[in-house]
């Protein structure tokens, strides 16, 4: 707000360089701080009213899961969480178009459950973070545009995201840990994000790193008033790999505490196509006028084996739930099989 055009070009630097940063951001009302504070909250619940929640009922994935069902490239992951998503109301596009609906229109079904019995404290909380940390991703959307060749694909961009921008967002505990030498120290697998923009509440426990200029290194903790944003795949390809989607894992760390995290996954609409913005294209920098490439060519980025992006925002969103929860997809989705490559399609 002070300087908007320093602002843009240092958002440049870090997103061409890097693909990671952190934000002193501005949501009212101390919403931040009182989010940890609810989430840890729920976690400190007996596992008799968490699973009164539990995901295993919901075809789109939503509720809560217990340590050990989450898995990261088959390595099991330690942490346990309620996962959330924007809803909807009943799609209408078999109606409109006659065919049937895509296979991700299923990620619409049904609503976000909530501990209303035992905590109802805890939706109108996340509803307010909710808000708050959307206008900041909505904030952020555009200046990354405006930092990208003079602005010229901000209408491109932000088209993708009307009229509603698909969103979900996590609630995590890492449970205490104290290292041993020989048990799994894995919080969540090495990974990039299939979203557009990734923005990270968390508390000050520590675990979280990211891959950047060829290792991995240590994300510092600021409290609730920081947020850590990562770039997604779709924000590396939408910007014909100029932006970078940024490795991450945690790391277990000895602490006698949980480590309570937030992160919130911002995505254009379900039905946007992911692909190089036409007027960012190399192929079209006929005037020279494409930004400078600044970071070596030759450095090696990590990345995830046998992770194609699809088509879609949808197809890339459901493929991801799939892997991760391969039980509950089979439960809900028992006509569909997931490919190789991450394809979902009809079986048989």
């Amino acid at each position: 707000k002070r300087d908007p055009k320093i602002f843009i070009e240092q958002l440049r630097s870090a997103c061409h360089n890097i693909g990671f940063f952190l934000l002193r951001h501005d949501i009212p009302n101390n919403a931040a701080s009182r989010q940890l504070v609810e989430t840890r909250r729920f976690f400190d619940q007996p596992l008799s009213k968490k699973t009164s929640i539990c995901y295993s009922k919901s075809p789109s994935f939503r509720g809560y899961m217990r340590v050990g069902v989450e898995n990261t490239s088959g390595v099991t992951d330690t942490r346990e969480q309620i996962e959330y998503a924007a809803e909807y109301e009943e799609e209408k596009s078999t109606v409109a178009t006659g065919r049937p609906p895509p296979f991700y229109d299923r990620l619409c079904i049904g609503s976000n459950p909530w501990p209303e019995e035992f905590q109802p404290t805890l939706q109108p909380c996340t509803s307010e973070y909710i808000a708050g940390v959307l206008d900041v991703a909505h904030r952020l959307r555009e200046a990354l545009c405006a930092s990208l060749l003079k602005g010229v694909a901000v209408d491109e961009l932000s088209n993708m995201f009307h009229p509603r921008p698909h969103w979900a967002v996590k609630l995590i505990s890492y449970p205490p840990y104290q290292a041993s030498g020989n048990d799994n120290c894995q919080g969540v697998g090495p990974h990039t994000d299939t979203n557009f923009l990734t923005l990270v509440l968390q508390d000050d426990v520590g675990g979280l790193q990211v891959f950047a200029k060829g290792k991995w290194i240590d994300v510092p903790t600021h409290g609730p008033d920081v947020l850590v944003c990562n770039l997604g795949e779709q924000a590396e390809i939408l910007s014909d790999g100029y932006f970078l989607a940024t490795p991450h894992r945690v790391i277990r760390r000895s602490s006698d505490v949980p480590r309570i995290s937030v992160p919130f996954f911002y995505n254009p609409k379900l039905s946007a196509k992911i692909r190089p913005t036409a007027s960012l294209s190399k192929e079209n920098d006929d005037k020279g006028s494409f930004l400078p490439w600044e970071r070596p060519v030759q450095r090696k980025h990590w990345r995830m084996k046998n992770n194609s992006m699809l088509q879609t925002v949808g197809y890339n969103t459901f493929k991801s739930l799939a892997r991760s929860h391969p039980t509950v997809f089979e439960k809900h989705h028992s006509d569909l099989c997931i490919l190789g490559d991450g394809r979902i399609v009809k079986r048989g």
